[in-house]
């Protein structure tokens, strides 16, 4: 075990993510190598402050990815790269650090507008309806609230064009999304802003008029790239 610890005891709700992602990033960064066992299950509940369920959930979540081996009576072993499942969308975060939301709102301006200019011309009414609950962000609620409602609307919108191939390839990609609405809810003014194209997609949708929902999400997404920029001038220092 190394001398000094890089890793950080973790306090709140999802900590078996929290630890899984510790974990990864110190592999990718090189403090444990392919081949290298990670530190026992009981010392990592220690350096952590959680249970011992809490390290073993999130080393079963790393091996999943393919990014550690778990063996009975062996311990955990850090496997080579090329191992990894590098499609999953926090290996992806880790690896390619904040290029990678770049990348993800390079691929939303391509897909996202004719998503939605494919919706206003699908959609039936009992999905118009769910789409309508979906478009608020209540003041009321918090920021994991916002977060979930803004993914389940566009995923909404996706499901709107009755092509599932287009709701996979969204909702594949769902973890990368709400990391962006992690980042961009909490720059003043943005959330409102959101609200605010939510409601002119949804209302072009409602009128079934793709080239409406088609502009409406091109300058939503616009928003959001300008929510980024804002949150990498106010924060991008704070980030660990």
């Amino acid at each position: 075990m190394p001398d000094r610890s890089p890793f950080q005891a973790v306090q709140s709700a999802k900590l078996s993510q929290q630890i899984s992602r510790q974990l990864l990033e110190t592999i990718v960064a090189g403090h444990y190598r392919p081949g290298d066992l990670l530190p026992p299950e009981r010392d990592l509940a220690t350096i952590f402050g959680v249970s011992r369920v809490a390290v073993r959930e999130a080393l079963n979540s790393l091996a999943a990815k393919g990014i550690v081996s778990v063996r009975q009576g062996r311990g955990t072993t850090v496997n080579p790269p090329d191992q990894w499942n590098t499609l999953d969308p926090e290996v992806l975060m880790v690896q390619h650090s904040d290029n990678i939301l770049e990348n993800v709102m390079e691929m939303r301006r391509i897909i996202e507008p004719e998503i939605a200019a494919l919706a206003a011309l699908h959609i039936t009414p009992e999905q118009l309806e769910e789409l309508r609950a979906r478009s608020d962000l209540p003041d009321t609620d918090t920021r994991d609230q916002h977060i979930e409602r803004d993914t389940l609307f566009h995923i909404a919108i996706a499901r709107a064009t009755q092509n599932p191939v287009l709701v996979v390839v969204l909702t594949s990609i769902s973890e990368l999304l709400r990391e962006c609405r992690r980042r961009t809810f909490v720059v003043p003014g943005e959330l409102t802003r959101a609200r605010l194209w939510h409601q002119k997609i949804f209302e072009a949708i409602e009128r079934h008029d793709p080239y409406a929902a088609r502009e409406a999400m091109i300058l939503h997404l616009g928003q959001v790239k300008e929510g980024l920029a804002r949150y990498e001038e106010l924060y991008g220092d704070q980030q660990s």
